[in-house]
């Protein structure tokens, strides 16, 4: 069975499981989601829904992205400055931002992070870091300048 396939088989029993109705649109911005390796902000989400459904409100799909986080399905990636961005990719991982123009990628480093001072009543339950810096277009633009 193919990953996205996967991906959607856990999206339909996790909607069931929380007694969520696995309406179009829904299935729609989860898929949008799965695809995007830009994480995209609620705005770009809606922009790529409304081609498949026209008459689909922003407030819908703030909705979703906001049920959908709530359940686990997507993650909340944010930075400063920036509008919120979502991820389906659930499990720990970390991001390279671009603080010019604010592109994010997913990025793997080795081992697990450590705390070393972990306040004794604080459960750690996930985790993402975040590494800024300049991508390639931005980096050779401002060069130039």
């Amino acid at each position: 069975m193919e990953l996205m396939e996967k991906k959607m088989d856990l999206f339909i029993k996790k909607c069931k499981q929380e007694g969520l109705k696995i309406t179009p649109q829904r299935i729609a911005v989860y898929e949008i989601l799965l695809n995007s390796k830009s994480h995209p902000t609620v705005e770009e989400i809606y922009e790529e829904v409304r081609k498949r459904y026209p008459f689909v409100s922003l407030a819908t799909v703030y909705r979703t992205v906001e049920t959908l986080e709530q359940v686990s399905l997507v993650r909340k990636v944010c930075y400063w400055g920036s509008s919120a961005r979502y991820d389906a990719n659930t499990e720990d991982h970390h991001h390279i931002v671009c603080i010019k123009c604010g592109i994010i990628r997913d990025i793997h480093v080795q081992g697990e992070p450590q705390i070393s001072e972990k306040p004794e009543d604080f459960e750690v339950l996930g985790y993402s870091i975040n590494f800024y810096g300049l991508c390639s277009s931005c980096k050779k633009n401002h060069s130039s300048t």
